[in-house]
């Protein structure tokens, strides 16, 4: 039987996010900035760099607003 931290260590996921999925979860991670559990950190600062990307400083700070 395997112990809990290698089935941990095993687990992976593919998922296509759609747009609107993006920006929900974008606009969640930066109203929740302080909350972010541990090991999203690097899941939360690639939506927000997706974000940044496709979008000018004006359009993202009013897409944030």
């Amino acid at each position: 039987m395997k112990n809990l931290q290698s089935v941990v260590d095993s687990l992976s996921l593919s998922y296509n996010f759609t747009p609107k999925e993006i920006a929900v979860l974008a606009r969640f991670f930066r109203s929740h900035q302080d909350e972010i559990p541990e090991g999203l950190e690097d899941f939360a600062a690639e939506i927000e760099r997706i974000i940044y990307d496709s979008m000018s400083i004006e359009e993202a700070r009013q897409f944030y607003s």
